[in-house]
């Protein structure tokens, strides 16, 4: 394959053909609290095309976050390292081609030198086709230099789970610099499956002051396929900016919104129509309405959109099972205005990868929810405002396509995909559950009740898997430790179920060590933590699924037998 070399990166705050993007502005009371209380193999799919370089786009028409707009968006700070520094030259290429690849350089200070500070909070600095940020380095090129303060550095080169790492120890910077070449594999198998994260907020947020510029960057180092436009209540696009910098072999996007309510929850909402007209672009309005006459617009706006429930069980008016009053169990809620009509739920959020606790509440309302006939699927998201924690991708969600490649991927496919439950969702861990051809989302067999599966779990040596446990329907029905170990292939058990009735199943899969440095830091933890969807199990023999309890949600939604996809093979 042809490498091009890399060329110079357009100003990384320059206006492009999509809405402007808002200053960044001081965190709301609400967010400030939502901060406060959520920290308290071989043979793989590869991406290795070319660079292309950035083409000139002209401004387009002007779009703004509320509260503020701004004509001209924030530019890059133009200022050096703090301290007297050296140029820090890197290469990374990919091990199986030596391709340049996209990825990221986190550095640590090492024999007393402090942790770097490349440029000031979320206002990352343009080092050619690349992008500094607190002490990372995210490059779309995988080849370049960056200004660093004089010191000793331990440097870890990495691209996200499924990819190996690589880390250099011991690199001084004087004034004449050093050179970091790293050469790292891809070593999870994910043919036929797309990433991708599906709440992301940069500065059209009135709570976020990361340029959408530096999302591209950061994404793609990342190893995500996919990101999608959240912003509070305006409806914003990738796509120019990453068709400017050269990212779309990488990384397509979609256009949604995250419909932000004053005191009934949050609602993730994609493929979104943009259009010119302010304040929202296209957003959902909001206003006093209530969640049942909000998802009813969405519906009538974008009948084909996905509506995912956000973080719902946060506090403070953001959580929609919160303040609805949501009895998943009794399938009831107490709010009059409470719409079951809604396609996914956000059982992780970036902001909790540091507390796998506050997961067990929604994961057992999504629970109570499938047993009452609910289809709706699960979904992991970063919910990123910030370049240095709830990391872009931690966790991201893994949909089945039959065309896994970014360039290709098209939002109505992902959506339909993920309606249909073919996902699921993790920070690390790449997890299959099979019962026969059935998988996620699917309908299996289990003749006479008698039900034969497997779960298997790939991992990155860098990820830790330590416990494998089975639901059925919603009731743990096993859990396996696992030893500790850097094989790719982790884990791999049959198992046997004899059921009286229809059922469910889901994994879940969790590592017990930090993935720190590579992923968070010490102030921000974020654990291996994945998350499947539901194979449904056919007991009864008549081709559906009945849901254990009945419901309200029975009958309206099915999973159907499973259709055998021929998946992209091309490496």
């Amino acid at each position: 394959m042809e490498t091009r070399p890399p060329r110079a990166a357009p100003p990384l705050g320059r206006a492009q053909a999509a809405p402007l993007r808002a200053r960044g502005l001081a965190l709301s009371a609400a967010a400030a609290a939502l901060v406060a209380a959520a920290l308290s193999g071989t043979n793989c799919k590869r991406r290795t095309a070319s660079i292309e370089p950035p083409r000139d786009l002209d401004a387009g028409p002007a779009a703004s976050g509320a509260p503020a707009i701004s004509a001209t968006p924030p530019g890059p700070t133009a200022v050096s390292a703090a301290e007297p520094g050296g140029r820090l030259e890197y290469e990374v290429r990919d091990a199986a081609t030596s391709a340049l690849i996209p990825a990221r350089l986190t550095l640590l200070g090492a024999a007393g030198t402090p942790d770097p500070a490349l440029a000031p909070g979320d206002s990352p600095r343009q080092e050619g086709r690349a992008i500094a940020a607190f002490n990372r380095v995210m490059s779309l090129s995988g080849q370049g230099s960056v200004e660093v303060p004089r010191g000793t550095y331990d440097v870890y080169v990495s691209r996200g789970p499924e990819w190996d790492i690589s880390i250099t120890r011991g690199v001084t910077i004087g004034p004449h610099g050093a050179a970091v070449r790293a050469s790292i594999g891809h070593a999870v198998d994910t043919r036929g499956w797309l990433s991708g994260d599906f709440h992301v907020h940069a500065d059209a947020s009135y709570d976020s002051r990361v340029p959408m510029s530096a999302r591209v960057y950061e994404f793609a180092a990342e190893g995500v396929d996919m990101i999608v436009s959240t912003d509070h209540n305006v409806v914003t696009d990738y796509a120019p900016l990453i068709a400017e910098l050269g990212a779309g072999a990488y990384l397509t996007s979609a256009t949604g919104d995250e419909i932000t309510t004053p005191s009934s929850g949050h609602f993730g909402a994609f493929p979104l129509r943009i259009t010119g007209e302010p304040p929202g672009h296209g957003a959902i309005a909001v206003g006093e309405r209530t969640p049942k006459a909000i998802l009813r617009s969405v519906r009538a706006t974008a009948p084909d959109a996905l509506i995912d429930v956000h973080h719902p069980r946060f506090p403070r008016g953001m959580g929609y099972f919160t303040e609805g009053g949501l009895d998943a169990g009794a399938d009831r809620a107490a709010s009059q205005g409470f719409s079951f009509d809604f396609d996914a739920v956000e059982i992780l959020n970036g902001y909790q990868d540091a507390d796998r606790a506050s997961v067990e509440p929604v994961l057992q309302d999504w629970f109570g929810l499938l047993s009452n006939g609910h289809i709706v699927a699960a979904t992991g998201n970063s919910d990123t405002h910030y370049l240095d924690h709830t990391m872009a991708g931690y966790p991201r969600n893994y949909v089945r396509l039959q065309d896994d490649s970014p360039a290709a991927a098209r939002p109505a496919d992902v959506v339909r995909s993920v309606k249909g439950l073919h996902a699921f969702f993790t920070t690390g861990p790449f997890v299959r559950l099979t019962v026969g051809e059935a998988t996620y989302g699917d309908l299996g067999p289990a003749p006479g009740g008698e039900v034969h599966g497997e779960i298997a779990v790939q991992a990155a040596p860098w990820v830790s898997v330590s416990t494998v446990i089975l639901y059925v329907n919603g009731v743990e029905e096993r859990r396996l430790s696992v030893p500790d170990g850097t094989a790719v292939a982790r884990f791999r058990a049959g198992f046997g179920l004899s059921l009286e009735r229809d059922a469910f199943l889901v994994a879940r899969v969790e590592g017990d060590r930090p993935m720190a440095p590579v992923v968070g830091s010490s102030r921000f933890r974020v654990l291996p933590f994945a998350l499947t969807n539901p194979v449904f199990l056919d007991a009864d023999g008549d081709g559906r699924f009945t849901p254990p309890r009945g419901g309200r949600g029975a009958g309206k939604r099915h999973p159907a037998r499973p259709v055998v996809v021929v998946v992209n093979q091309s490496p």
